[in-house]
């Protein structure tokens, strides 16, 4: 994860390297920046100033987050490039970006949206939207009538399958709607307050308003993205020790002294803008340094560490977790499997390599069934559904009993509901086969009014009461505490027919789910 991020701060670094170099050539053309672009200017730094915060942020790594950032900085080179229009190269590569700026926007609000999960329609999606994209590249190099062409294409297309995608998994979306409704609300209000402000205060100057209309729906979608995966109030300490207030006044001290210094000295916004983005390059490569440095001190005392102390400590954790499973695994498991797998070649009795065989195939199966139980593998390539059956599939079953899942093919749960069914529904059905010695156990999955029901039933042995919180095992103990604590409730009751029911409800919440996908 160290090197994923630190990967991506380079990145960060020769971006804003690579700015830095278009505006000092700029300089050299004396190519002028009008007045009427200053906010222009201000809106795509910001996208720039954004898209470095948001890979600040993601120490862990997450592919979702990383496809954010680099969606700001394609759309705040767009936005910079067009300011410098009158410069060809500069014209001509800012059109070039265009099919690749809306297929990674197109990109991300799906993976956004479904929170990097399958769906049904995702791989036709993504490989028409990719074939378009580079369709409409190729042809930029051929002529812009066929550019335009291809362009306008990809752009109808892609515009028509996110209807189609929204229509088939409407039930997501309006979830996602109203479960992130402040967010997007205040969203909107930070963005279109100022904005209509400024297009009432500069409505007779056309040259103001220029891409203004394509300024606002940029903002909104990337403003609204960005309140929803960073609520307020749920921000980790930055590096730095001092308070953000102080931190804001000091910002503000130095953007006046900076802008009084070029007033005096009759500085070109052009170099005064280089200047700026000069100081910003620096920064970002000081931050890249101190994470590095951080990363190699050992033990340190402090009583407040900073972000990217923290960021660290939180990353050696989970490393030295991963450490003693392998360890484990490694010592006490694959020593005795490496073992026996000699004494298979060694030995000539058949009755000894049949024992050994049997053992190994039992280890195999307890070690796999153990990480399941540990944390289960769910892959993105899957579905929900998909993924639930293939846990079902990898629990032991000695007995033979039938265990039969029913849920619908689109179901969705979102984050960190999936994992912790996943965990439910598997051992609540081990503890099926174990204790009811049932033939047939059924497992019924259901999500409907942002509330997650899941039923496990055998018609085994049952019992002859219910059982109560204190003479629970420690596993279906476990379960209950876990579902009391997400606020929702477990009930155990007899079967009239025979055998026991396991009834779960929980409320899914989802104003926290984007901060648990993004590991916030």
């Amino acid at each position: 994860m160290k090197r994923k991020y630190m990967a991506m701060q380079g990145l960060m670094i020769v971006n804003q390297l690579a700015l830095t170099a278009l505006l000092c050539v700029m300089n050299i053309n004396k190519t002028a920046i009008p007045a009427e672009n200053a906010v222009h200017i201000i809106l795509f730094t910001s996208l720039f100033g954004d898209g470095y915060y948001v890979s600040s942020k993601n120490v862990k790594g997450n592919p979702v987050l990383s496809q954010f950032a680099i969606l700001l900085l394609l759309f705040g080179w767009y936005f910079g490039l067009s300011l410098f229009g009158s410069y060809p190269p500069a014209d001509a590569a800012s059109v070039a970006i265009l099919p690749i700026c809306s297929y990674q926007l197109i990109n991300f609000m799906q993976a956004f949206l479904f929170q990097g999960a399958s769906y049904r329609g995702r791989k036709a999606f993504l490989y028409g939207t990719a074939i378009l994209c580079l369709a409409a590249t190729i042809a930029f190099f051929a002529d812009m009538e066929s550019f335009y062409i291809f362009y306008n294409i990809q752009f109808a297309v892609s515009l028509f399958w996110c209807i189609a995608i929204a229509a088939v998994h409407r039930k997501r979306v309006w979830f996602v709607l109203r479960s992130q409704r402040k967010q997007l609300i205040f969203s909107t209000a930070f963005v279109l307050l100022p904005f209509s402000c400024y297009m009432i205060a500069f409505s007779r100057k056309e040259k103001y308003v220029e891409q203004m209309g394509l300024y606002l729906i940029v903002m909104l979608a990337f403003v609204g993205v960005h309140s929803i995966i960073f609520p307020a109030g749920n921000h980790q300490k930055p590096f730095f020790s001092l308070n953000r207030k102080t931190a804001a006044v000091l910002f503000f001290l130095f953007s006046v002294s900076f802008g009084l210094v070029a007033w005096v000295f009759d500085l070109p916004v052009l170099t005064a803008l280089t200047l700026i983005y000069l100081l910003i390059f620096w920064k970002l490569l000081y931050d890249l340094l101190l994470f590095w440095q951080a990363g190699k001190k050992e033990g340190q005392n402090q009583a407040a560490p900073s972000f990217y102390e923290y960021a660290v400590v939180q990353l050696r954790q989970e490393e030295a977790l991963r450490k003693e499973f392998a360890n484990y695994l490694h010592d006490d498991i694959l020593q005795d499997v490496l073992s026996m797998k000699n004494l298979v070649h060694k030995t000539g009795q058949i009755e000894a390599r049949q024992l050994l065989d049997d053992t190994l195939r039992k280890l195999i199966s307890s070690i796999r069934s153990r990480m399941q139980a540990y944390h289960p593998k769910l892959l993105k390539s899957l579905t929900f559904k998909e993924n639930l059956q293939s846990v079902l599939d990898s629990i032991p079953n000695d007995r033979d009993a039938a265990i039969i899942l029913e849920c619908q093919d689109n179901i969705f749960l979102v984050e960190p509901y999936t994992m912790l069914i996943c965990r439910f529904a598997r051992e609540l059905t081990v503890n099926a086969i174990k204790h009811s010695r049932a033939p047939k156990i059924g497992v019924t999955l259901q999500q409907e009014h942002e509330k997650i029901s899941l039923q496990v039933s055998d018609n085994g042995s049952g019992f002859s009461a219910a059982p109560d919180g204190h003479s629970l095992h420690h596993g279906l103990a476990s379960i209950q505490e876990q579902v009391s604590f997400l606020n929702g409730k477990m009930t155990i009751r007899k079967n009239p027919e025979g055998g026991t029911d396991v009834n779960i409800l929980i409320p899914m919440k989802g104003e926290e789910s984007y901060a648990s996908f993004t590991g916030g």
